[in-house]
C-alpha cells in the first residue's frame, strides 16, 4: 500500500528537491537541520526555489494541488492558503467590497471578518440570530443560525448589498440552510459568501452538505480543523472560475510572501482524505457522534437540535446537569480529556478520524459518568437588542480611544472589537453604543474594562 500523500504534487516536488541534495544557499536559515522534534520536518521547510512553485504565482505542483482541491469540492476554482481561513475571509470580503459597501451578515461571524470590514470600510447590516429559549430548540442561550426569511427581509430593505455573509457550520456545529439562502441571494443578484471554516470535511458525506454543493459563490475552508493538516492550512473556493485571478490578487495583498511549505505540504498530503479516502472514517465517526448525542440527551445534557448540523461536532449543554463551567472542566480534564471549548453553560468537543478508539471511549465515559446534581434553572435569555451603530467600524477603529472600567462605559461608543477566541464571535463591535444590556453581557463573560472612543 502506498504511503499516504506519496503521490501528491507538492510532496513529489519536495522529495525530488531533497534527492538532488543541492547546498541550500536560500532561506530559511536552518538549511534543513533542526533539533528534535522538528528533525524530520526540517528538510521540507523551504522557500520558493526552482521546482517548488510559488503560491501566489503558481503554475506547477501548487497549481496542481489547487486544481485537485477544486474537483474535491465541486468548485470552479480553489486557492490554497497557508494563513488559515482568516486569509480566505479577507479575500472574500475584498472581492465583495468591489461591488459595494453594504454587507448583510449574521452576528455569529468570526472576529476576523469584523476586523476586515473595518479595514475595508464595509458597513454590515446584521441579520437577527435569536438565541434558543427552549430545550426543544437546542442549547438554551446559544444563538441559532440565520433563517432564509431573515436574510430575504434584509435584502429587501438593502437592495444595494454587495454580498450576504454567513458562518456555517457555526462554532457549536449548527448549520444554516445554505441552499435556500443561496437561492434567495441569486434571486436578488447578490453574492453568497460562506465562512465554512469548520466544515472542510462536509464534502465527504453522501448528502450534499458542503456550501459549494449548495450554491455558495465563495467559501472559506479551514482544512486543519477536521482534516489531517497543520494549523493554518485552508482553502478558498469559488463557483465561478473566472474569479480566480481576482481572488488570487486579493489573497496576495493580505497573505505572507513567505508562506509555510510545511503547512502547504500538509494540505497536499490531506488530498487523499479530501478525494474520498476519508469517507469511511468520517461516516463511522458521524455514527459515533450521533450515538453520543442520544446518550447525552437521555443523561440530561442539552444538545444541538437544529435540523441541519455538523455530523461530527459534539456540543453539550451542562447547566441542565446542575454543573458549573469550572466543575465541568475539572471533571472532563481529570479523566484525560481536553475539550475544544468550555463556555458558561456549554462544552464543545471536536473529534476526528485521527482520534483513537480509546480516546473516543475516554470522552464517552467522561460524559456518561458525570454525576447529575440538582439541575440549575436555565433561564431563557433576555432577547438581545443590537446596540445602535453611532460610527462606522472603520471610523471607530481610527479614532483616539481610552480604556475605562466597564461601569463607566454606558452610553459611550466602543473603539475596539470585544470577543473571546474561542469562539471568536463579537460581543461588541467598534462604533456601537455600549448599552446596559451590553455591559451585563460583558460582565457575565468576565470583561471588566473596554476601549471607548474619546
Amino acid at each position: 500500500m502506498m504511503e499516504p500523500g506519496k503521490d501528491t504534487p507538492l510532496r513529489q516536488a519536495l522529495e525530488e528537491i531533497n534527492r538532488e541534495g543541492r547546498a541550500r544557499f536560500y532561506m530559511p536559515g536552518h538549511k534543513g537541520h533542526l533539533p528534535w522534534p522538528l528533525t524530520e520536518a526540517a528538510p521540507y521547510d523551504i522557500t520558493e526555489i526552482q521546482g517548488a512553485d510559488s503560491l501566489f504565482e503558481c503554475d506547477g505542483p501548487l497549481r496542481q494541488l489547487e486544481d485537485r482541491m477544486a474537483l474535491c469540492y465541486g468548485a470552479g476554482a480553489s486557492l490554497l492558503s497557508a494563513g488559515g481561513s482568516t486569509l480566505c475571509i479577507q479575500a472574500m470580503l475584498f472581492l465583495a467590497r468591489r461591488r459595494g459597501r453594504t454587507i448583510i451578515a449574521a452576528r455569529t461571524l468570526h472576529r476576523s471578518a469584523v476586523a476586515m470590514m473595518g479595514l475595508l470600510g464595509l458597513d454590515p447590516v446584521w441579520v437577527s440570530c435569536p438565541a434558543a429559549s427552549r430545550e426543544e430548540e437546542g442549547i438554551v442561550g446559544i444563538c441559532l443560525p440565520p433563517s432564509p426569511q431573515s436574510v430575504e427581509a434584509a435584502l429587501r430593505e438593502h437592495r444595494d448589498a454587495a454580498a450576504v455573509y454567513i458562518t456555517s457550520p457555526d462554532y457549536f456545529g449548527q448549520m444554516a440552510d445554505i441552499a435556500a439562502i443561496a437561492e434567495i441571494c441569486h434571486r436578488y443578484g447578490t453574492l453568497l459568501l460562506v465562512d465554512n471554516a469548520h466544515g472542510a470535511h462536509l464534502n465527504l458525506f453522501r448528502a450534499a452538505m458542503h456550501p459549494m454543493q449548495l450554491g455558495a459563490d465563495l467559501c472559506a475552508d479551514s482544512l486543519h480543523k477536521n482534516l489531517p493538516a497543520l494549523t493554518g492550512a485552508a482553502a478558498l473556493h469559488m463557483a465561478d472560475p473566472d474569479m480566480r485571478e481576482e481572488a488570487l490578487y486579493a489573497m496576495s495583498l493580505f497573505g505572507s510572501s513567505s508562506p509555510s511549505y510545511l503547512i502547504m505540504l500538509s494540505a497536499d498530503m490531506a488530498l487523499e482524505q479530501m478525494e474520498g479516502g476519508g469517507v469511511e472514517g468520517m461516516t463511522r465517526l458521524a455514527q459515533w457522534v450521533h450515538e453520543q448525542k442520544g446518550r447525552a440527551a437521555r443523561r440530561g445534557y442539552q444538545i444541538v437540535r437544529t435540523f441541519l448540523c455538523d455530523p461530527i461536532r459534539l456540543t453539550v449543554g451542562f447547566a441542565s446537569m446542575g454543573c458549573t463551567a469550572r466543575q465541568f472542566g475539572e471533571w472532563i480534564r481529570l479523566r484525560g480529556v481536553e475539550p475544544e471549548y468550555i463556555g458558561e453553560t456549554v462544552g464543545v468537543f471536536m473529534p476526528s478520524p485521527s482520534n483513537s478508539d480509546e480516546e473516543l471511549r475516554r470522552l464517552e465515559l467522561a460524559l456518561e459518568e458525570m454525576p447529575l446534581r440538582r439541575p440549575s434553572l436555565v433561564c431563557p435569555p433576555e432577547p438581545y437588542v443590537l446596540p445602535r451603530q453611532f460610527l462606522s467600524i472603520s471610523e471607530a477603529m481610527a479614532r483616539p480611544h481610552v480604556v475605562l472600567p466597564l461601569e463607566q462605559c454606558q452610553g459611550r461608543v466602543a473603539a475596539k472589537l470585544v470577543s473571546f477566541c474561542p469562539p471568536g464571535m463579537p460581543l461588541l463591535v467598534p462604533g456601537e453604543e455600549i448599552t446596559a444590556q451590553a455591559i451585563n453581557t460583558l460582565k457575565t463573560c468576565g470583561i471588566r474594562q473596554v476601549s471607548v472612543v474619546k
